[in-house]
């Protein structure tokens, strides 16, 4: 009997870890039922305001003896009753059990959780619909991601293999060898990727919270990641690790949406006109574009460093594709710039005085004259327009790897289609 077993939402910004959990009822529900594939991390839509870190939901499914399926579903609620931080009041725990094959509406509602603000009532809907066994803790919000993380298909996925520390370490800065990551990432890259940020000299695959994860390493190829993983040099003793395959980093979050459709809490591509060059605000970069539908202001985030550069270099008439987060930035809705793609330059043009006809000296402009500096000449005021180069090319910009959310995709990877790309019918 097929048995598919979702969790979510058992964490906090104070710690514990959904895929620690998960990690540790994949080890022990395997030894009394066979997994019929490697867990899944499923990341939900990451604008959501109660999300802790990545929004990430974790899914299993086993093939099980029906006689052992209630010895296997007391595991998974006592290990997420006993281990889930009840200590913080947005704690708020979801379990789903679903036998036999996955429904496929279950699919639509997994992306419904990427792209859309869902609540607590929607998930129970789908779960009577469906029969799915849901179990709530408190709230019991963590249900909708639990769903959604059995439900999705991972038709494009990724893998991450998560590293655990002993408890004792919980709360402590991590230890792991920084040169050893570097140069790991040197012979795995592309295949492993966003190990390290090279502009800055740092480490990426470390986080900084309390949770027990000491490492994530992300790539494509599952022996690669392994790979890596075993020739990291990790300075303090590692508990387990668990490889899953993930969403992250598909672009699963994105829609291509007019101005006019867009609503908080949602991510979008949009193509539109720079119709107000950037502006500056406590190191934040603004613009404004249309399309027939409405305006929309855009912004380049402080986090992002060099890739405002990039922003900065717009000006209005430029025709663009932007995606990114849909938010309400000081009262105004605002689209949290993940990446761009210019698809049609305007002209820059600036105006000049001629050279002076007799002498090809310097003219100073006099008035509604001009008078040569060299030998004094005079003519009347004329400026020549003279067309600037734009530096920006007809390619993907990006945000840096330490900006990235967990769902965006960089350009290094040749799994996915590039929705910005499919929106203008091009072939990379």
């Amino acid at each position: 009997m097929k048995l598919h077993i979702g969790i979510d939402d058992t964490d906090s910004p104070e710690g514990m870890c959904t895929t620690y959990l998960g990690a540790l009822l994949y080890r022990e529900i395997s030894k009394i039922a066979e997994p019929l594939d490697l867990p899944k991390l499923i990341r939900l839509n990451p604008n959501v305001p109660y999300k802790t870190r990545g929004n990430g939901a974790v899914a299993m499914s086993f093939d099980a003896k029906e006689e052992d399926i209630p010895k296997i579903k007391n595991l998974v609620l006592g290990i997420v009753k006993e281990l889930s931080d009840f200590s913080h009041q947005n704690t708020n725990p979801g379990v789903v059990f679903i036998e036999g094959d996955v429904p496929e509406k279950l699919e639509r509602f997994a992306y419904q959780a990427i792209w859309e603000h869902l609540d607590i009532t929607d998930a129970e809907n789908i779960a009577e619909e469906l029969n799915a066994e849901i179990h709530k803790f408190r709230l019991g919000r963590g249900i909708i991601g639990a769903l959604a993380a059995i439900g999705h298909p991972l038709k494009v996925f990724t893998y991450e293999l998560l590293a655990y520390r002993t408890r004792e370490f919980w709360g402590t800065v991590r230890k792991v060898n920084k040169e050893s990551v570097f140069a790991v990432d040197h012979l795995t890259y592309p295949f492993t990727y966003d190990n390290v940020d090279l502009s800055k000299g740092s480490v990426l695959i470390t986080p900084h919270g309390k949770d027990p994860v000491l490492v994530g390493i992300r790539g494509i190829d599952k022996n690669k990641v392994m790979w890596a993983f075993e020739n990291i040099i990790f300075e303090e003793p590692i508990d387990f690790f668990q490889i899953y395959k993930t969403n992250q980093n598909t672009d699963d979050h994105l829609r291509f949406k007019k101005i006019g459709e867009l609503k908080p809490l949602e991510s979008a591509i949009v193509r539109g006109k720079v119709i107000k060059k950037y502006w500056e605000k406590g190191r934040h970069v603004f613009f404004e574009i249309c399309d027939e539908s409405g305006t929309l202001r855009v912004a380049a985030f402080e986090p992002t460093k060099g890739f405002r550069k990039y922003v900065r270099m717009l000006i209005e008439g430029d025709e663009i594709i932007a995606a990114g987060g849909v938010k309400e930035f000081n009262g105004v809705l605002t689209l949290n710039l993940e990446k761009f793609y210019p698809i049609k330059l305007a002209e820059k043009i600036t105006y000049e005085k001629p050279k002076c006809p007799k002498c090809k000296g310097t003219m100073k402009s006099k008035g509604e004259y001009l008078k040569c500096k060299k030998c004094g000449y005079k003519m009347k005021k004329v400026l020549i327009p003279k067309r600037i180069p734009r530096d920006l090319k007809r390619k993907i910009y990006e945000v840096p790897p330490d900006a990235r959310k967990h769902l965006s995709r960089p350009l290094v990877l040749p799994t996915a289609e590039d929705k910005i790309l499919d929106v203008l019918k091009l072939k990379k």
